[in-house]
């Protein structure tokens, strides 16, 4: 039940339905237009519905899948999934390809590929990930929460037989729907202040 309104709550968010909208705030297309100039509005798709200062853009519009730059001759640990899921200490490699403390890292290998880690230290990333660079312009845990709530359907179409893939044309086709920069701020509060207090319910039981 908690785990459904989670999914409930991050649904009301990017159908500008969690937090009031103010007619004060910049509307969404002027930072979109600030990511890319040449941007126009394009129809709302599974959105029909949302505020009229939201817009809708396609998920790499506003992040890009890379790699770290490469590096050689300096020991460092290596970033795997078990050492970022707590549950192995890192092993030190001499080369990789270089990432520093706080990136992002989105799994594109394995079960669970979509998931994003952030990374405590500086390292080589992991064989499995793609560092994750979202625009500046964007409130970056919004952006990861729109990523949260897509999981479920990245899991299911992955793509290659022995080692399942995170279907990259998919996630980068998401339909993003984007409200004005201040309310993405407010919605990230509203989410966090919901799911803090749903963890406490979770932990009570």
């Amino acid at each position: 039940i908690v785990k459904q309104t989670k999914s409930k709550i991050l649904d009301l968010a990017i159908h500008g339905e969690l937090v009031p909208q103010d007619p004060n705030d910049e509307p969404a297309i002027e930072l979109l237009k600030r990511i890319n100039p040449s941007f126009t509005p394009c129809d709302n798709g599974h959105y029909p519905q949302l505020p009229d200062s939201w817009t809708i853009v396609p998920m790499q519009m506003l992040c890009s899948l890379t790699d770290g730059e490469k590096l050689d001759g300096k020991g460092m640990p290596n970033l795997d999934v078990k050492y970022l899921r707590g549950e192995r200490d890192f092993k030190t490699l001499t080369n990789g390809r270089y990432v520093a403390a706080n990136s992002l890292l989105i799994l594109v290998d394995g079960e669970n590929s979509g998931e994003v880690f952030r990374t405590p230290i500086e390292g080589y990333q992991g064989s499995t990930f793609k560092l994750l660079s979202i625009n500046d312009n964007m409130n970056t845990d919004y952006v990861l929460q729109v990523i949260n709530l897509h999981r479920k359907t990245l899991r299911e179409n992955k793509v290659g037989s022995a080692i399942p893939h995170l279907n990259k044309k998919l996630f980068k086709a998401i339909e993003v729907p984007i409200p004005p920069y201040k309310e993405q701020q407010r919605i990230v509060n509203a989410i966090n202040r919901a799911f803090q207090q749903l963890d406490i319910i979770t932990g009570s039981l």
